[in-house]
């Protein structure tokens, strides 16, 4: 029996060289199932981190891209129906550029042609609707040093003297229930990466009880050869962050060559509606401390368990 082996010049429940048990807790056959549960907590673990950091730099790309933007229309068709000729269209086109031109709290501005209207709404039209017939608004964007509250009633009131459906949209209404919708998915993610974090500690600690029952009969006989409840524990604590430290490896490069595949088939470019995978150094760091919490969360469930279950045992 391994517990048999002390050495006799070792004081009882004092452990000389760390690298060795006096239980048999390496031969147990719980040991890979522990293992390949770790190793899975720690790969979903950063597939849900990486996608709450991916949804991070989406949201804040779209909000640093429309952050004082604004767009002004003039619409081909008026309120009472009447569809504007190009003269009128050109007419108001110009009064609104020398407008804006005049304006200090303006930044930048640009007339999109024809060309890029239609382009624009070609997708929802389809290939053989010939847009050059069709009767198209007036957009200009509008970068804008501030996007008071002032400012853009300011803008309204002066922009509908020229004519009173000319619009000003400030994309808030869209951008806001998108931001809504992405702070959404990353509560969620935080949410599901605490599940992991518990039913990982429910998993240890269901080990941990089950070892212990295993070798009850050597716990026994330890604590009456002198070993102490804190010698005892030791055992199990190292031996679940070994354990755990393994999973989490194998989980993490998993997990990295998993992102490295998503990273080569996801479709990129201007045209994608998947926004490319990139991860900066934080939170890269981030993602390889995933052991270290592995570690932490097995070091700690198996001394609260063990010492919870012996002090339950008539020892």
């Amino acid at each position: 029996m391994a517990l048999l082996a002390f050495q006799h010049d070792k004081k009882l429940g004092v452990a000389d060289n760390s690298a060795r048990y006096d239980l048999p807790l390496h031969n147990s056959a719980g040991s890979g199932f522990l293992l390949l549960l770790v190793a899975l907590m720690s790969f979903l673990a950063m597939m849900t981190m990486t996608g709450a950091f991916a949804m991070h730099g989406v949201t804040s790309m779209w909000s640093s891209g429309l952050e004082n933007q604004a767009t002004i229309e003039i619409p081909a068709r008026m309120s009472d129906g009447e569809l504007r000729d190009k003269n009128e269209l050109s007419a108001l086109r110009d009064k609104l550029n020398g407008f804006l031109a005049d304006q200090s709290y303006i930044e930048s501005y640009e007339v999109m042609s024809r060309e890029a209207v239609a382009d624009l709404v070609s997708p929802w039209l389809g290939d053989d609707v010939n847009t050059a017939e069709l009767p198209l608004p007036v957009l200009i964007s509008v970068k804008l040093e501030d996007s008071s509250a002032d400012i853009l009633y300011r803008i309204r009131q002066n922009i509908r003297k020229y004519a009173d459906d000319i619009r000003l949209d400030t994309h808030e209404s869209w951008l806001s229930d998108i931001l809504r919708l992405a702070g959404s998915l990353q509560f969620s993610a935080v949410i599901v990466t605490l599940i992991i974090g518990a039913t990982t500690v429910i998993a240890i600690a269901g080990a941990v009880r089950s070892r212990m029952a295993e070798f009850r009969g050597d716990i026994e006989l330890l604590h009456l050869m002198g070993a102490s409840s804190t010698y005892i524990s030791s055992q199990f604590q190292r031996h679940s962050v070994i354990l755990s430290f393994k999973g989490s490896i194998i989980g993490i490069i998993t997990g990295a060559l998993a992102l490295g595949l998503f990273s080569i088939l996801s479709p990129s470019g201007a045209e994608s509606l998947v926004p490319a995978l990139h991860l900066g150094l934080f939170e890269w760091i981030i993602l390889l401390l995933i052991p270290v919490a592995a570690c932490l969360i097995a070091h700690i469930t198996a001394k609260i368990t063990v010492l919870r279950t012996l002090s339950e045992l008539p020892l």
